[in-house]
């Protein structure tokens, strides 16, 4: 109580006085509010070796108790005390500039997961701050998605995307754990590759036969290439006394013009064996391209490249599926794609009892799993083809 000055005396309370409040006192690191909430502060010690006070509310001393101990727990964790209060569209943004770019992914990868988050993601969950995003929100895009009629690729995609995203805002403190982890990727639908025919082959080969990318297809055929493998390979890859062909990287347009990527694979920096009848496309083209250049003169440009334009610039590979589309028009066939040619060289070779796994290896699968899953109706009947063929040997 604080002394009054001498003469003074104490004014009592009158009848129209409302008492005072009594103080509330409050545990250390605990007080009252003014608005009758409880606050509790606890001490954080930040990565270079600072201290900071975290406060956290409640109505009760319970309630707030519980809030600080949560953030020990996540501090003790490794996480942030609290999440970021950015919205999703603020960090996928950042994560593009920065982190994707940044990534070792192929170029190829980032180019796709950009697109994803762009088009997909921040249309639909862009507005949710990182605080307050939940395995819900990441449901509700896969189902936007899927009512949108997206194919499960797609969303397989995006789901990936997403959760390299938010993998990235954990490592970079903005989230204690990611949400995407606690949501089932999308389940891909699986449809058989489609192939041709020997017959079909014949007929296709026969409508290509005068354009100018038509050897193109036939050396997918032979070989099982990706189309930006094909057009990328370089006669520096060609070995023709071996029959060799070394893959090192793929053609593909990105940024508006063509390039040459790596190989997003090990298994895909491959060698591939090359037949006689592809070491007779090769020697015939390379005559062919020999003339072109004198006719272009100082028009060629010398890049390397097995399959050029008739100035030794490098393909397209948009060109190649018009070039498919009027040989299956010529032909009088359905209309395929590129990518056709491929599954069709491991279907030949899968039912001509050539090993699964040298059908992978020569497709440039990361794993074999992945040709089995796309070929495994043909691996049975070669199973049981291979079972006859063991019994008859063997005179069982």
């Amino acid at each position: 109580m604080s002394e009054q000055p001498p003469g003074t005396r104490r004014r009592l309370p009158g009848p129209g006085d409302v008492p005072s409040a009594p103080a509330v006192s409050s545990p250390a690191g605990r007080r009252a509010r003014p608005d009758r909430r409880v606050k509790v502060a606890i001490t954080v010690t930040d990565e270079d070796g600072g201290t900071r006070r975290a406060y956290f509310r409640g109505r009760t001393r319970r309630e707030a108790r519980a809030k600080a101990e949560e953030a020990r727990r996540r501090v003790a964790a490794g996480a942030p005390v609290r999440d970021s209060e950015r919205t999703l569209a603020e960090w996928l943004g950042e994560w593009r500039r920065i982190f994707l770019r940044a990534s070792d992914r192929a170029a190829s990868t980032k180019a796709l997961y950009a697109g994803l988050t762009i088009r997909h993601v921040e249309p639909v969950i862009g507005q949710v701050r990182l605080s307050q995003l939940r395995p819900t929100d990441v449901t509700r895009l896969l189902l936007a998605m899927e009512q949108a009629g997206k194919a499960a690729s797609t969303r397989r995609n995006a789901y990936a995307a997403l959760r390299a995203a938010l993998d990235d805002a954990v490592a970079n403190g903005l989230l204690a754990t990611n949400p995407v982890l606690r949501v089932n990727r999308p389940r891909g639908i699986h449809q058989e590759a489609a192939s041709l025919t020997s017959e079909e082959v014949a007929r296709l080969l026969a409508g290509a036969a005068d354009l100018r990318y038509g050897p193109v297809l036939r050396f997918i055929l032979g070989t099982g290439l990706r189309r930006g493998e094909a057009l990328a390979a370089r006669w520096a890859d060609v070995d023709l006394d071996r029959g060799e062909l070394k893959v090192t990287g793929s053609l593909v347009r990105q940024a508006g013009r063509l390039q040459v990527i790596e190989p997003e694979t090990a298994r895909s920096r491959r060698t591939v064996s090359l037949s006689p009848a592809m070491l007779e496309l090769l020697r015939t083209h390379r005559s062919r391209q020999n003339q072109e250049r004198l006719r272009a003169a100082n028009l060629w440009e010398q890049t390397g490249f097995v399959f050029t334009t008739e100035f030794g610039h490098s393909v397209d590979p948009r060109n190649l599926l018009r070039t498919v589309r009027l040989a299956c028009a010529q032909a009088d066939l359905a209309e395929i794609s590129v990518h056709t040619l491929r599954h069709t060289y491991a279907t030949a070779a899968l039912l001509h009892g050539v090993p699964v796994h040298v059908v992978s290896r020569n497709l440039g699968h990361s794993s074999i799993v992945i040709t089995v899953d796309t070929y495994g109706h043909l691996t049975d009947e070669a199973s049981r083809a291979a079972a006859v063929a063991v019994s008859e040997a063997l005179n069982l």
